[in-house]
């Protein structure tokens, strides 16, 4: 390897053609973390209005290395599952064996090798995004990256697959929750959906619950439909096969709750144990996540101090806090409410979705996106993203539900 090698990488996949303040280096987030160059500051180049950073700081924040061969001038950026090759003066690179062309050559500036950044970012999975008025490059690994939502009524998996599969690419989804019909015939619209999904990248999960399955009587739907979602992937292959379970079971909003709380609790804590041994025993391998409030930590385990919130995140892979507010700061704000269980799951080595809503809320306004712009919609979700990546447990973000999401971005984009 060169000694005192750096990598400039051009911003090749955002768009920058502000020209005003040219002089003024941006600055570079990896991870939530600003990035200190120690040899070449960013800077937008004065005749392409391309952003270059220096990246090898950026390549291993990602969790990948940077080679350099002095003779061939060729360098590669490689992790466990990308390497991408580039030649100085070369406008085509090579990712995993596959030719891609950049929108400018490989080239050496000041003695330093440059590529595109998008290149960089989106070759090993990582979410680059630039925040004009703050003049910031934001760069997120994709395991702090996920995007998901849920399908709740499943039909339109087979009604509008297409505009739904072209939303989740333009949306960079990677986990889809979609309710799987345990009486469901024809299983052929599960079948191709789920291959689409996958050839696109995404993860699809089987979705169900019910405020009521913490009854005992009503132990059978959920043995019900572990066993049919079990059954279903056995039956199909693996392209198209549910990737984890998805349970969204509310007790909370039982009337039981504001009359025999402990009870509530208790009955809900043999549901989940019911859950964990079923899927364990019944499809060994598959996840489980499970939906919970901000809120449900301020519950202890009856009879302990134990958070409610810590015994849920033990016995599932991961949660998705339903940290439903529509800002993403302030005392009120969704970082705010998140942010208890986050460190909870850094602690006790889980994952963490944080997840707003878009539909018309009871509890008003302020918890849901419902009428506001969908972009300003994805301002607060950027800085959700941006300030809580740090925390080891942060894995993405999701929004409650595609129907009223996409109807948000056609009534107020």
């Amino acid at each position: 390897m060169m000694a005192g090698f750096v990598m400039i990488l051009v911003l090749g996949s955002v768009p920058l053609w502000i020209v005003s303040s040219l002089d003024v280096p941006p600055e570079v987030k990896v991870n939530g973390e600003k990035l200190d160059f120690a040899d070449v500051l960013p800077y937008i180049d004065k005749q392409t209005g391309r952003t270059l950073v220096p990246a090898r700081e950026i390549a291993e924040k990602l969790g990948a290395e940077v080679s350099w061969n002095r003779v061939s001038k060729q360098g590669t950026i490689h992790n466990q599952q990308t390497a991408v090759q580039f030649t100085v003066g070369e406008q085509v690179v090579s990712v995993n064996g596959k030719e891609m062309e950049l929108d400018a050559p490989v080239a050496v500036k000041n003695g330093r090798t440059m590529v595109p950044l998008g290149l960089v970012g989106e070759s090993l999975g990582a979410d680059v995004r630039w925040i004009e008025d703050r003049r910031l490059v934001l760069v997120t690994s994709s395991d702090k990256a996920q995007r998901a939502t849920w399908i709740w009524d499943s039909a339109i998996i087979e009604r509008e697959r297409d505009r739904l599969l072209q939303f989740a690419a333009e949306q960079k989804l990677t986990a889809i929750y979609i309710r799987y019909d345990t009486n469901a015939a024809d299983r052929e619209a599960y079948r191709a959906f789920i291959r689409s999904a996958n050839d696109l990248g995404i993860q699809v999960e089987a979705l169900a619950g019910a405020s009521d399955w913490i009854y005992e009587q009503n132990q059978s739907h959920i043995k019900r439909f572990i066993a049919a979602v079990a059954e279903y992937n056995s039956s199909v292959d693996a392209k198209e096969r549910f990737q984890g379970y998805h349970f969204d079971i509310e007790p909370y909003t039982l009337d039981d709750w504001h009359t025999r709380q402990t009870w509530v609790l208790e009955r809900w804590m043999e549901t989940i144990r019911f859950i964990e041994t079923e899927v364990r025993s019944t499809d060994p391998g598959m996840t489980i996540f499970l939906d919970i409030p901000f809120w449900i930590g301020g519950y202890s385990v009856p009879g302990t101090s134990y958070p409610f919130s810590a015994w849920l995140l033990e016995k599932a892979d991961g949660v998705v806090i339903m940290a439903y507010r529509n800002t993403a700061s302030g005392s009120n704000g969704i970082m705010a409410i998140a942010k208890p269980i986050i460190l909870e799951a850094s602690t006790l080595q889980k994952s963490v979705i944080v997840a707003v809503d878009t539909l018309p809320s009871k509890e008003g306004d302020h918890t849901t996106f419902h009428a506001v712009q969908a972009t300003d919609m994805e301002a607060e979700l950027q800085v959700v993203m941006e300030q809580l990546s740090p925390y080891p447990s942060y894995a993405g973000v999701a929004v409650h539900d595609y129907a009223r999401w996409t109807e948000l971005w056609r009534s107020h984009p």
